[in-house]
């Protein structure tokens, strides 16, 4: 029997033949059929260039469907079940689709074919970094100090392992696509210039305005936050009034330099997409539906304890967990991400390896054995508003085990509104741009969630009794200690 100390290694992946991959490129190259058709719950008709397929049939990008579009509030809401690679689609689509609408507009954008192309690439790789769990993995990697990983950067990484591990640029050249043309991919991706630039260099100025379409830095209103809201809020039933195709029919392209728009639109003109005055209410209506899919779903006051609960076994689980890389290095959770193939290895399934597979050692396994079971962290109630962290620490003095939640729920951009960026024209005088004053959102819906968690075995159910009466015990306690500390301090405490 293997000792408890012993390093579990997560197993490797089979062998991965060529020949599949040389297949399809031969039918690609070969084949006049230059479109893929797909079936979807949020875009019906769904038709991607057929190099996409290529791309879509690799394991890296395969890999994404074993990463809940979600992460964790899948313990919230069952319905949660979709993935990041039916999200990756649907955004690779309407990247197209909205650089399709743009060119049919304003044919003198000179919007080419590979332009396009990029956009429907740049829309379908978008999440190839994502780690397990969604952006619960991003907090464990920060918790363990690893503060140089983000997923966007990591899914640069993977775009370039895909495209050698595949030996894909045989079928781009067949496309057009240089390699100008992949780093604009990335920039795409990115939605701002890659590290160690100050400008885009995958294309001019005067294109800039391409990359708003699948990753706005700017007002933040792009085809990714269109198919995610969209395909959220139908899995999980939630309702919802916004209308993306308003936004893509009612949108145009300017010259914008140094605050004032150009009569003409040169190589070195920097340009913007612009949005019809009439829209703005959809435009609030995608923040709206943004800010209560966070309150409803993604901070659920419950999906912040199961991430809390989640965070503890992986940090539990790092001593232990390896992953073995392309050259045979084992690799800890927190260290995987050095080595693409490696990371590769790194999904959802993570959950099953340690909770039955002993991979991550007997305290990870308790802490999800707990979370399966129901047997949550302990919810003490929920306030609202800016508390200092004397206070906070004023409480978990008394007991270490009390913690607390903070979930910042707002439009997406801190305490201000994105939509305040944004800049509108009317259909008589489309060239005289209106910057209309919204509401700021303030940080109003600050929460802080407080909760009894445990970790260590000591919560573990007696088998003999039912309960663990001593747990009991402790928890009527910690009640009280959290009663007359929100007395003292005036803080009103919801228990809903």
């Amino acid at each position: 029997m293997a000792s408890m100390m012993e390093i579990r290694q997560f197993p490797s992946d089979s062998s991965e033949s060529d020949e599949g991959i040389d297949r399809s490129f031969l039918e690609f190259s070969t084949s006049t059929e230059r479109t893929k058709i797909f079936h979807d719950m949020v875009h019906p008709h769904l038709e991607l260039p057929a190099i996409c397929s290529l791309f879509i049939n690799t394991p890296q990008f395969q890999r994404l469907r074993n990463l809940k579009q979600c992460g964790l509030c899948y313990y919230v809401y069952p319905s949660a079940a979709h993935n990041r690679f039916e999200h990756c689609v649907g955004t690779s689509f309407l990247a197209g689709k909205y650089g399709k609408i743009l060119r049919k507009n304003q044919p003198e954008l000179n919007i080419t074919d590979v332009d396009i192309l990029c956009l429907y690439l740049g829309g379908l790789c978008h999440d190839l970094g994502h780690g397990p769990f969604s952006h619960t993995w991003e907090g464990f990697m920060h918790s363990v100090g690893c503060k140089q990983y983000s997923h966007e950067d990591m899914s640069l990484r993977l775009l370039d392992y895909l495209i050698e591990d595949n030996n894909l640029k045989p079928a781009l050249e067949v496309e057009n696509l240089t390699e100008r043309d992949v780093i604009f991919i990335k920039e795409i991706i990115f939605g701002h210039p890659l590290k160690g630039n100050d400008n885009f260099i995958g294309r001019p100025p005067c294109k800039y305005f391409l990359y708003q379409i699948v990753s706005n830095d700017i007002t933040k209103i792009d085809v990714d936050k269109f198919d995610y809201l969209l395909r959220d809020c139908k899995q999980l039933n939630v309702a919802t009034v916004f209308e993306y195709q308003r936004v893509l029919d009612n949108s145009r392209v300017i010259g914008y330099k140094n605050g004032a728009v150009c009569d003409q639109i040169e190589e070195d003109t920097p340009t913007i997409i612009v949005y019809r005055h009439k829209i703005s209410d959809t435009l609030e209506d995608l923040f709206r539906s943004r800010f209560s899919m966070h309150k409803k779903a993604y901070q659920h006051r419950v999906t912040k304890v199961i991430e809390e609960m989640t965070l503890d076994a992986l940090k539990a689980a790092e001593p232990h967990f390896q992953v073995a890389g392309a050259n045979g290095d084992k690799y800890k959770l927190s260290t995987a991400w050095q080595d693409v193939s490696a990371f590769m290895k790194l999904t959802d399934s993570v959950f099953e390896w340690i909770l039955h597979w002993d991979l991550g050692g007997s305290q990870a396994a308790n802490i999800l054995k707990r979370l399966v079971q129901r047997d949550l962290y302990k919810f003490l109630g929920c306030f609202s508003g800016n508390v200092e962290q004397k206070v906070l620490d004023d409480l978990q003095a008394k007991d270490s085990r009390i913690r607390f939640i903070e979930t910042k729920i707002n439009f997406g951009s801190g305490n201000k509104n994105p939509l305040n960026e944004a800049l509108f024209y009317e259909k008589t005088r489309p060239s005289r741009l209106i910057r209309k004053n919204f509401a700021n959102e303030p940080e109003v819906r600050r929460t802080f969630i407080v909760y009894c968690g445990s970790e260590d075995e000591s919560n573990v159910r007696n088998e003999e009794a039912g309960i663990n009466i001593e747990s009991n015990v402790h928890l009527l306690t910690v009640r009280k200690n959290v009663k007359h500390w929100a007395e003292k301090h005036a803080i009103s405490l919801e228990f809903e």
